[in-house]
């Protein structure tokens, strides 16, 4: 959020294949957007947007 990192997590092989995340931050207004990035364990990589609502 604005540049800075909110959550960092390292999971291992027990993570089902399409996890559920959800958690909770201060310092965001509505509208805001929030950058997701993420590498799973077969070297893929993703990053999307969101906004806070």
């Amino acid at each position: 959020h604005k540049g800075n990192k909110i959550l960092v997590a390292s999971w291992g092989v027990a993570v089902s294949k399409n996890p559920y995340l959800s958690f909770k931050f201060k310092g965001a207004a509505k509208g805001d957007t929030i950058t997701i990035s993420w590498n799973d364990n077969k070297g893929e990589s993703a990053t999307a947007d969101a906004k806070v609502s």
